[in-house]
């Protein structure tokens, strides 16, 4: 074996080599069968999540004008003060990649790969420090792809979390095995992680769980010792309150735990290490408590884009925790509540999927593989290697031509409202740009940091898909009710200065705009429509122009 693969073993896990010669051929073709589905399964996401643009906007002003602005600059409807842009520090890395680097917005996709790849080698080495076997890791892997998919859009702030979470997952072995250092690493990522995602609180959520769990497996281990030291007979509440008042089990808590007591005075001062400070906290506070109906990722997983087959694999994800609690029980089972809560999560908003995803990758491997279920699945495998390595060579070859006919290794910006809820107007913003365009312009949820990103400081949006973090609750409410023509529609033209709309042609107001048949329709004109977007201006237009951007 070479040095090189001496290297590789010693990261990814020391108990991977039964043969020296034959097991590294067969971990590496379901290594990189399972590394192509996933890529095969995350490359249709190759459009540029419209967060992304509204994140470079914050980043590229602060950058020109050497000021960081804690309100908002983008919009001209009612903003809450201060804007609290929780997504700020990831905002900054996509403007390096996407508009400082020579890739430009393609960037974001190598990007992507790049974080995707730690991820999988970090959870691959939590599974391993766990007890998993690498076959049963792979085979296992793809039950949760269907779930695991919507952190790895291009390019969310999620991932950021997601490759948090692993990290800490992995920290926490460390600390589950006696060694304390992993602090001292963890303190700067948790530092960076709440000034790129929101979703720091999910680590320290992981953290407060590892803290009770630790706490419950040293209360067990004294009421061992106690039942072996007194009689057999005495009942378990006498035994129980003698552990609690007794002065070793406190000291056993310090011992272990100190450390973890020390992080907490950091991790609250900690947190003010933000461009707002302590007006971070009371963000956090609404915006994870606040209630999300209209936005799709927020509702239960059953609304998601393919619910049969979604439902279908969290169900098996799921029996599969629920075998492996029959087989050793729970209390063998680490992590199991942590488990069990983002499987929750996961059930209630779409977009906490990709979360117990990660938690699922990390820890059920492991809990398989000494059931008989995986002792079978591992037996198997290797009495016919040969078979799995040639097979492995089926989905490589289909999962990289799927990939590369999407194509995974370019983003795109999708103008077409028919496939896709997340489109551009690409069009619109052209016209707007050539025309030298200034003033006001009334844009989707889905489209105004896009036109922020290509247009201010000339052009204002009235939303973009900031929502709670810089609009007033009441401007959501009011684009929806516009663009679905519902009863009071009118009233959002004549309560903001618009100079104008922008209307994807499939909105219900797109006709009733055209028709002019009020006072209030009438003085809007269309001055411009592609396939997808029209564009209205309250001044007597020119001629419209049409286009056929695709």
């Amino acid at each position: 074996m070479s040095r090189v693969s001496k290297s590789i073993e010693r990261w990814f896990g020391s108990n991977l080599l039964v043969s020296r010669h034959r097991d590294v051929r067969l971990f590496a073709a379901l290594c990189v069968a399972v590394a192509t589905m996933f890529l095969a399964y995350i490359s249709r996401m190759h459009d540029v999540t419209h967060d992304a643009f509204h994140e470079m906007a914050l980043a590229r002003e602060w950058i020109m004008t050497g000021v960081f602005p804690t309100d908002d600059l983008f919009a001209y409807t009612p903003t809450v003060s201060p804007t609290v842009h929780h997504e700020w520090g990831t905002g900054v890395v996509l403007y390096w990649v996407a508009a400082l680097s020579p890739l430009g917005l393609d960037g974001m996709v190598l990007f992507k790969l790049i974080l995707t790849t730690i991820l999988g080698a970090t959870l691959y080495r939590v599974a391993r420090g766990n007890g998993a076997h690498p076959i049963v890791f792979f085979l296992l892997l793809p039950i949760v792809f269907p779930v695991l998919w919507v952190g790895f859009a291009t390019l969310r702030a999620q991932l950021f979390t997601l490759v948090g979470l692993a990290l800490t997952m992995l920290m926490l072995q460390a600390d589950w095995r006696g060694k304390r250092g992993w602090v001292f690493f963890w303190i700067p990522m948790y530092l960076i992680w709440l000034n790129l995602h929101a979703g720091f609180v999910v680590g320290l959520g992981l953290l407060g769980f590892h803290f009770i769990e630790r706490l419950a497996a040293i209360l067990s281990t004294e009421v061992a010792n106690r039942n072996s030291t007194l009689d057999s007979k005495s009942p378990r509440g006498i035994v129980l309150l003698r552990v609690l008042t007794s002065k070793r089990l406190y000291q056993q808590i310090v011992a272990c735990h100190w450390h973890l007591f020390a992080l907490g005075p950091v991790i609250v001062v900690g947190i003010a290490v933000n461009p707002w400070g302590w007006q971070y906290v009371s963000y956090l506070l609404h915006a994870i408590t606040m209630p999300r109906p209209t936005i799709l990722e927020w509702k239960p997983i059953w609304f998601t884009y393919d619910p049969v087959t979604t439902i279908l694999t969290l169900g098996c994800s799921i029996l599969l925790i629920a075998y492996a609690a029959k087989e050793r029980r729970w209390a063998r089972l680490r992590g199991w509540a942590f488990c069990a809560l983002a499987a929750y999560m996961a059930m209630k908003h779409i977009r906490h999927g990709s979360l117990y995803g990660v938690v699922w990758i990390a820890l059920v491997p492991a809990w398989i593989t000494p059931t008989p279920f995986g002792k079978l699945m591992i037996r198997i495998v290797k009495e016919t290697r040969t078979s799995w390595i040639r097979l492995a060579c089926i989905p490589v070859v289909l999962s990289i031509a799927f990939a590369l006919y999407q194509p995974f290794y370019r983003v795109t910006l999708p103008t077409n409202v028919a496939p896709s809820s997340l489109s551009y107007p690409k069009g619109v913003v052209d016209y707007l740009e050539a025309h030298s365009v200034h003033g006001n312009v009334m844009t989707p949820f889905h489209c105004g940091a896009y036109v922020s990103w290509r247009l201010y400081p000339a052009v204002k949006v009235s939303l973009d898909g900031r929502y709670e973090v810089a609009y007033q609750p009441q401007v959501m409410e009011q684009h929806a009710r516009f663009y679905e023509a519902l009863d009071g529609w009118n009233e959002v033209l004549s309560q903001y200065d618009h100079d104008f709309l922008i209307v994807p042609k499939d909105a219900a107001i797109y006709l009733i705009l055209l028709q002019a048949e009020t006072s209030v329709t009438q003085k809007w004109n269309c001055i411009y429509e592609d396939n997808s977007f029209a564009l209205f201006g309250n001044a007597p237009p020119p001629k419209p122009v049409k286009s056929t951007l695709d």
